[in-house]
């Protein structure tokens, strides 16, 4: 790799947490990792098991007002991606249990993709 090349790259800093490049950039595999994330914990929290409804409340809710978050956590998580942990919970909250169903009431509302 030439020099060039090396100084275009992104910087790490010293914990090595630099990892998803700009803010607001969309569409790295990073960024979409931590989009699954976020989504599967969202699934887990409407979910019928009961482990992991608790497991991503106290992930979400607990560390939502962290202002130091660790990496990984919620309130880390949703700043790598450019949201806003407060809000982004109260959302969550709000959305409605699965119940019996096996589909989370809204995945069945996502619009059609179409293809050209």
């Amino acid at each position: 790799m030439d020099s060039n090349a090396a100084s275009n790259l992104p910087s790490v800093d010293d914990e090595g947490l630099a990892l998803f490049g700009v803010p607001n950039q969309t569409g790295t595999p990073e960024r979409r990792l931590l989009t699954a994330i976020l989504e599967r914990a969202i699934l887990d929290f409407v979910g019928n098991d009961k482990v992991e409804m608790d497991d991503a409340q106290t992930w979400i809710f607990e560390a939502a007002q962290d202002t130091d978050p660790s990496p990984f956590s919620f309130a880390w998580l949703c700043r790598e991606l450019d949201l806003n942990p407060m809000f982004i919970a109260s959302k969550i909250k709000e959305m409605p249990k699965r119940g019996k169903s096996r589909i989370a009431p809204w995945y069945s509302m996502k619009p059609k993709q179409r293809v050209a």
